[in-house]
C-alpha cells in the first residue's frame, strides 16, 4: 500500500563493534608466587620475543587458592574483555577476583581490583557471570588472582576481544573546474554536507599552494576558507600525497581554487562528505519500497526526535532492524520529475470574468450618462 510513514533524517554516527574471542595461553601458579610470596617461587621459561614457553614446576607449599597467568605478548592489540571458562561446580558459586598487568613480570600494577564471577541455578533458570571488562588495556602479562569464594574455581580457558570502531563511509566526488578569471569554480550538483576537501593535479607529483573559497548559492558572496597546502611525491614508486583538509560540514554547492604561484596549474576539486542517515518507523510487513523523485510529492519530516533520542540511550539500539538496499528501480521514470500542470481554477476564472463584465457596466452606464450630460 501507497502510505506515508514517520521518517526522519540525522546525520551518521561512528558505531563501535567487538571483534571475534582469541584464546589466551593460561598457565596455573600457586598464590602470591607471581608477586614473591614467602617460601614459594617459580621458574618461567621465555620465548626470544617473550612469551611464555612453560611453567615447569614451583617449589613451596601452594595454598588453597590458585593465582593464573595470562600470556598477552602476543596479541598486539587493546583488550577490552575476558571471557573465561572453568570447571562445572555442583554448587552455586559466586566469586571475586583480581587483574594485575605486567610487562616483565617483576612489576605488576593493578588492572582490576575486583570482578565478579558466578554460576548459579535457580527455578530452572541459570545466571553466569564469566567475563571480566578491562576497557582497553594493553600489557604483555596478566596476573588473576582469586580473592574470595566458597571453593578455589578451576579455570581452563582464557579469551580476550577488542572492540573496534566503525566510522560510516565517507562519499568522495572528483569535480573538473571551470576557469574563471578569479582562478577555477567548481559545481558540486548538489547541496551536500561536504566536510573534506583535495585539490589534486594530473602529475606524478606536485605541491602547490592554494587559497579556496566557498558559497551556497551562485549569487551569494564567496567566503574566504584560507590558503592550503596540496602535495603528492613519488619516491621509488611509492606515493606520498596531503591528508584531505577538514571543515565543518558545509552545504556550500560552489567552489573556488585560485593557484597561487602557478599560473599553468589546471586543478581538480576532490570532494568527501558523510550522507544523511534516513531513519523511518517501519508500518507493515517489508519488503518495503523506498520511492525518490516525484515533482509533485512534498517531503515532510515526522518528529520523531524523541522517540529517536530514547532508542540511542537503549543497550540494544544495535538489536534493531537495519534496512539494506536492494538494486533500484525505475518505477515512473523522467516523467516523473516534472510536475504536473496546474488545474484550472474555474472559480477563480469566474469570479474575475464576472467582475469585468461589472466593470464594463458600470463604464458604459457611466459614459451614456457623460453624454446625456452633454447633450
Amino acid at each position: 500500500n501507497a502510505e506515508e510513514v514517520p521518517y526522519a533524517l540525522r546525520r551518521p554516527a561512528t558505531t563501535s563493534a567487538h571483534t571475534g574471542w582469541q584464546q589466551l595461553p593460561l598457565f596455573t601458579l600457586p598464590d602470591s608466587a607471581m608477586r614473591g610470596g614467602a617460601g614459594t617461587e617459580v621458574d618461567i621459561e621465555l620465548g626470544a620475543d617473550g612469551t611464555v614457553v612453560a611453567v615447569p614446576g614451583t617449589r613451596g607449599e601452594p595454598t588453597d587458592r590458585q593465582d593464573y597467568l595470562i600470556d598477552l605478548s602476543q596479541y598486539d592489540n587493546d583488550v577490552f574483555e575476558l571471557e573465561l571458562d572453568w570447571v562445572e561446580t555442583s554448587a552455586n558459586f559466586i566469586s571475586h577476583f583480581r587483574l594485575e598487568a605486567s610487562e616483565d613480570l617483576n612489576a605488576w600494577r593493578s588492572a582490576v581490583n575486583s570482578a565478579t564471577l558466578a554460576a548459579l541455578q535457580t527455578g530452572g533458570k541459570q545466571v553466569l557471570l564469566k567475563r571480566i571488562a578491562l576497557n582497553g588495556i594493553r600489557s604483555k602479562y596478566l596476573l588473576l588472582h582469586q580473592l574470595d569464594g566458597a571453593d578455589t574455581l578451576t579455570i581452563t580457558r582464557v579469551q580476550a576481544r577488542r572492540q573496534e570502531s566503525q566510522a560510516p563511509n565517507r562519499h568522495w566526488n572528483s569535480l573538473p573546474g571551470t576557469a574563471t578569471d578569479e582562478g577555477y569554480e567548481f559545481d558540486t550538483c548538489g547541496r551536500f554536507p561536504v566536510d573534506r576537501i583535495v585539490v589534486e593535479l594530473a602529475r606524478a607529483s606536485y605541491l602547490v599552494e592554494t587559497q579556496l573559497y566557498s558559497r551556497g548559492e551562485s549569487t551569494d558572496e564567496w567566503r574566504d576558507r584560507g590558503q592550503r597546502t596540496f602535495y603528492r611525491v613519488s619516491v621509488n614508486g611509492d606515493n606520498v600525497a596531503a591528508e584531505p583538509i577538514a571543515y565543518a560540514s558545509s552545504f556550500h554547492r560552489f567552489w573556488r581554487v585560485v593557484p597561487l604561484g602557478d599560473d599553468a596549474v589546471v586543478p581538480s576539486l576532490k570532494v568527501g562528505w558523510l550522507p544523511d542517515e534516513l531513519v523511518f518507523l517501519k508500518q507493515g510487513d517489508p519488503p518495503f519500497t523506498l520511492a525518490y523523485g516525484q515533482a509533485d510529492v512534498t517531503g515532510r519530516q515526522w518528529p520523531i526526535d524523541d522517540l529517536l533520542r530514547r532508542l540511542e540511550t537503549t543497550d540494544d539500539l544495535d538489536e534493531l532492524p537495519i534496512a539494506s538496499l536492494s538494486e533500484p528501480q525505475v518505477l515512473g521514470g523522467a516523467d516523473r520529475l516534472i510536475g504536473e500542470p496546474a488545474p484550472v481554477d474555474w472559480r477563480t476564472m469566474m469570479l474575475w470574468l464576472i467582475l469585468l463584465i461589472g466593470v464594463g457596466v458600470i463604464g458604459a452606464l457611466a459614459w451614456r450618462l457623460a453624454r446625456q450630460v452633454d447633450d
